[in-house]
């Protein structure tokens, strides 16, 4: 069972997040910056519970083994929202121009000149779901190894103590 507790804790914890993807997405609140910020946190608190299952449910877990299993963990998300990620941009092309008229409209609050902006938006456009990917596996690494990093620190605390023998005597 501890062998698994990494995808259990992955496929969850990614499934939540692309729950509120799509809930954001129909709402018309992906464009929001808190909706991210809400997706990272879930992530961290999906790797987080990971290894304090690992913790409590392994004997004699090291830190590394912690660390490695939050490291699953965060790969196992990583990995289905990559794939949520392309299906989604495939399924909802519009979110390519809802982002793109975004940055535009941030540009021109900039008064950048026109050619800049229409640089910029070509570049967008042309490596839209490169950017996209890309962004999201580096964040969603970055915060999957900073939680397993606070597992390293305190998830021993975790352990359960399989030598404590409790005598009930009712």
């Amino acid at each position: 069972m501890t062998i698994k507790i990494h995808l259990s804790y992955g496929i969850i914890t990614a499934l939540v997040i692309i729950l509120l993807s799509v809930i954001f997405y129909l709402l018309n609140l992906s464009q929001e910056r808190w909706t991210g910020y809400i997706s990272t946190l879930i992530l961290m608190i999906g790797v987080i519970m990971s290894w304090g299952a690992y913790a409590k449910n392994t004997e004699g877990a090291s830190r590394i083994n912690i660390f490695a299993n939050g490291f699953r963990t965060t790969a196992a998300i990583t990995v289905i929202s990559f794939l949520f990620t392309v299906i989604f941009i495939y399924v909802f092309p519009d979110i390519k121009e809802q982002e793109v008229e975004q940055a535009r409209q941030k540009m021109e609050a900039q008064n950048q000149s026109e050619t800049d902006i229409q640089r910029a938006v070509d570049i967008t456009r042309k490596m839209f779901l490169t950017l996209v990917i890309g962004f999201s596996l580096f964040f969603n690494i970055i915060f999957g190894l900073i939680a397993s990093f606070i597992g390293t620190g305190i998830g021993r605390k975790f352990i359960k103590k399989k030598t404590d023998i409790d005598f009930d005597m009712k």
